[in-house]
């Protein structure tokens, strides 16, 4: 899964869990779509270019080339695919990591809301819940949002 378990909440009931399970999915869904258009059609082509310049370096060097000449010039042609990598994994990593400290801080703050022996007071727990639900599907809503303007950053990034 592309967000960590840690991002999703531990207060309690079934039908909580199953709304948060589903917003979860959604906002993985969209963000595995998104790498795996960036992956076809900006790093795929960049690894084919990289591949085919790897071979020149062979061809250019020929039987008497030296294996330093090789390397180097393959160290050159692997550079802006393995930047471009970068730059999609460091942009992937950091909406990841928001994502999931916006969902830890809305466990926080139910949390907070929380008071002594209020466990068994079904009504009071129920608004606890409906307030960390709110508050869970705003960060998703956000988080989806940011995929558009994530994918622009990465694609100025690797042009």
């Amino acid at each position: 899964r592309l967000l960590h378990s840690k991002s999703r909440t531990n207060m309690a009931s079934p039908e909580l869990q199953s709304k948060v399970n589903q917003l979860t999915t959604k906002i993985e869904g969209d963000l595995t779509n998104m790498v795996d258009e960036i992956e076809r059609l900006k790093l795929r082509p960049m690894g084919r270019s990289m591949h085919s310049c790897i071979v020149s370096c062979y061809d250019k060097a020929g039987k008497n080339g030296r294996k330093e000449q090789i390397e180097q010039c393959s160290q050159q042609c692997q550079a802006p695919y393995q930047r471009a990598a970068a730059v999609t994994q460091h942009e992937i990593g950091n909406f990841q990591n928001r994502l999931s400290r916006a969902l830890m801080q809305c466990n926080d703050d139910a949390q907070s809301l929380v008071a002594p022996g209020m466990q068994n007071d079904t009504k009071k727990m129920k608004r606890v819940e409906d307030s960390l639900l709110k508050c869970i599907e705003g960060v998703i809503l956000n988080g989806r949002e940011s995929l558009k303007p994530m994918k622009q950053r990465v694609e100025s990034q690797i042009a």
